[in-house]
């Protein structure tokens, strides 16, 4: 087992989905042929889950693609990444920077 928090976020997305749907652990560990421990312990991100199995679960829960049970992993903003490059620029200098990209981030709005 691992401790990547991306198995949780899919046992979770998993067993959100399985709830939805009303479908018991047991009937979509028959479906995908798994055991229902198996599910479970997915669904607590306590087993690692191989490809094959993700894809079967997903089909299952009548998803298109695996991907609707991975996690969505946030980007940071411009402004927070280029703050983050910025970490030896005085607090006047990146007030600046702050300022430029938000006004920057405001005209590329204006013009869309």
């Amino acid at each position: 087992m691992s401790n990547d928090p991306r198995y949780t976020a899919f046992g979770e997305a998993m067993a959100l989905r399985r709830e939805q749907l009303k479908m018991t652990q047991a009937q979509l560990a028959s479906r995908v042929g798994l055991s229902r421990a198996s599910i479970a312990n997915i669904e607590r991100g306590r087993q690692n889950v191989l490809l094959h199995h993700a894809c079967d679960i997903a089909s299952a829960l009548g998803l298109s693609q695996v991907g609707d049970l991975l996690p969505v992993e946030s980007k940071p903003s411009l402004e927070d990444q280029v703050l983050a490059l910025s970490e030896a620029v005085s607090p006047k200098a990146k007030a600046q920077i702050s300022d430029l990209i938000a006004t920057a981030v405001a005209t590329a709005k204006a013009k869309s």
